[in-house]
């Protein structure tokens, strides 16, 4: 990296990142301000032009899980399928199908191999994705909307 330019350092990054990751991305003109801004912070604070600040510790929240006819909260990592610790009686959900955990208070859901895939908001997930609330998950015909609390 020879420019020092944030904007330079930011692209660079997120075009190597871009090529590094299994599915496509959108180029970075089509990503937004805030996305591009939180590139700029990191690329700078890779290359020395920043100082960083460590976050503190963040305390864990749980996380609800509402289905059409039942709801829980959970507290720790968990897994959803015909078995597992939130079970749901669907015949294209695999027995493991999706790991839900969470890091640093921030919930993710993760797809176990499963056959059918695991979709959050109507796209299928190919690695482990942030959970924000009201995003649903579909694990074969079951639709679930998570609720972090």
């Amino acid at each position: 990296m020879t420019n020092g330019d944030p904007e330079q350092l930011a692209r660079d990054a997120y075009e190597a990142y871009c090529a590094a990751h299994p599915t496509p991305l959108p180029p970075w003109e089509d990503i937004g301000a805030q996305e591009q801004a939180a590139w700029r912070v990191a690329a700078s604070a890779v290359a020395g032009q920043r100082k960083v600040t460590r976050a503190k510790p963040v305390p864990t929240r749980s996380l609800r899980i509402k289905t059409a006819d039942r709801s829980r909260t959970f507290d720790a990592e968990f897994t959803v399928g015909r078995e597992g610790s939130f079970v749901i009686d669907d015949e294209f959900a695999s027995g493991r199908h999706a790991r839900f955990r969470v890091a640093r208070g921030l919930w993710y859901v993760e797809d176990l191999g499963s056959t059918n895939g695991t979709w959050l908001n109507g796209r299928r997930i190919q690695a482990t994705q942030w959970l924000k609330k009201g995003d649903k998950i579909r694990i074969g015909h079951t639709v679930m909307t998570v609720e972090p609390i």
